[in-house]
């Protein structure tokens, strides 16, 4: 898997043939997103964090995810200063205070006991401690660490702000699979990607769209009963990186 480092994602994705990749995923950068999320990244051979779109009025998948607590289901939630004239995702300001503290918290509570809680915790303890301005940087640290620590197959990686990109709308995602030379558009089926979505005009540019398959076998969770959905955290603390990477297959 090839990752960015102090040099951005996109430098990352650059020192590759990326004119010779087939499947392109693209995405909102989504804090500590489900398993969905990293199945999507794991069937790419690019993936695009989509993160020069407008960020999602009200409560977003952008800023928070769900882990299993005794009492059933708790939101882990990262404030934002949110803006009336629409700023995009890339743009969007972290609040600071004591929500990573108890981010941190909630996961040693609700956790105790696994033996991969500390290099989880480890990951978001840097993350957290770099301080980083926005929503879209602390998520994209996030997800390219997980991900390597779940060692997915080789994914390239790249950031929207990133690219050479003049459309919006349906037409950036057109844009953004034409600059990364896919011949395949990997997406799902909910409103959200489908209102983007054009598949007669991807065939006739040439690009074929393939819808990612998101059912999931239950696992061993700590709390009964099984609870689907939460974020992948919840099965990374219960059955492991190898367990985790295979449920991604």
């Amino acid at each position: 898997m090839s990752a960015a480092g102090d040099s951005g994602v996109t430098a990352a994705v650059s020192n590759g043939a990326v004119s010779g990749c087939r499947t392109v995923a693209i995405h909102q950068p989504n804090y500590l997103p489900w398993l969905g999320y990293f199945r999507k990244i794991a069937r790419s051979d690019v993936f695009v964090f989509f993160d020069n779109v407008q960020m999602p009025i009200g409560k977003s998948l952008v800023t928070r995810n769900k882990i299993r607590t005794a009492k059933g289901a708790q939101w882990l939630t990262v404030p934002t200063r949110r803006s009336s004239d629409g700023k995009p995702i890339a743009e969007t300001s972290i609040v600071e205070g004591g929500w990573s503290r108890k981010h941190l918290k909630a996961l040693e509570i609700n956790y105790s006991g696994s033996p991969w809680l500390t290099p989880t915790l480890d990951i978001m303890q840097r993350a957290f401690d770099a301080r980083p301005e926005t929503i879209a940087d602390l998520n994209v640290t996030l997800i390219l660490e997980f991900a390597r620590l779940i060692e997915l197959p080789e994914t390239r990686f790249m950031r929207a702000t990133e690219m050479a990109l003049v459309n919006s709308g349906a037409e950036t995602i057109v844009e953004i699979l034409e600059q990364t030379g896919a011949t395949k558009y990997l997406t799902g089926s909910g409103s959200g990607s489908m209102r983007h979505l054009d598949v007669d005009d991807l065939s006739a540019r040439g690009i074929e769209t393939e819808f990612l398959s998101t059912q999931f076998a239950a696992y061993p969770q700590r709390f009964e009963p099984f609870e689907a959905n939460l974020s992948f955290i919840d099965a990374l603390l219960n059955i492991g990186p190898e367990a985790t990477a295979r449920l991604l297959a």
